[in-house]
């Protein structure tokens, strides 16, 4: 499940605007909230951005020949927490486990989503929750702005990212490659 099927509807695509434009589509009220108590209760067990960038002219065209697809990974844990933590349905740990643990255990993705252990490179980040942003294509660490979400408020806000022990945001903007290297 991504993290705009539990917030978005079907009643965004009657503008024929193609930032709704995914597939599977946007479904009614009811489907996003039987989606959130499947993702609650377990049946559902990741969330996954299916991450979907594109040049402006892939969306920005008639609906038909649009890209399928939204960029969703700078503001699916916000999305995810709007959606299911700020009402209670899931708490945070439940949020590791189906962004982070589950992903990791089905990939086979050794190092990633667990805890952390003494002596072993640190794969984490820091997150405010308290924070809140108005959501601007600034958010954006790539090319894509085919994001339904750039003008809303959206609660929370990612600090700083490790990767292997290294630094790959901080102060929430994200560092070059050579800063990466350079601050590891």
């Amino acid at each position: 499940m991504t993290p705009h099927h539990l917030v978005l509807t079907e009643e965004l695509v009657g503008g024929y605007d193609a930032r709704y434009k995914v597939n599977p589509p946007l479904r009614s009220r009811e489907d996003v909230e039987a989606l959130r108590a499947g993702l609650a209760d377990g049946t559902i067990d990741i969330v996954a951005t299916d991450h979907a960038p594109h040049p402006i002219e892939s969306k920005d065209c008639e609906w038909d020949a649009a890209a399928f697809g939204m960029v969703g990974l700078e503001s699916a844990l916000s999305v995810v927490q709007a959606s299911v933590v700020d009402n209670g349905m899931l708490t945070w740990a439940d949020i590791a486990r189906v962004l982070s643990a589950t992903p990791a255990r089905i990939g086979r993705l050794d190092g990633h989503g667990g805890p952390l252990a003494a002596g072993a490179p640190a794969n984490l980040f820091l997150y405010d929750p308290t924070a809140s942003r108005t959501f601007a294509t600034g958010d954006l660490a790539g090319k894509g702005v085919n994001s339904p979400y750039l003008g809303l408020t959206l609660p929370g806000q990612v600090v700083a990212t490790f990767h292997q022990g290294r630094p790959t945001v901080l102060e929430g903007a994200v560092l070059a490659s050579e800063e990466v290297g350079a601050r590891g």
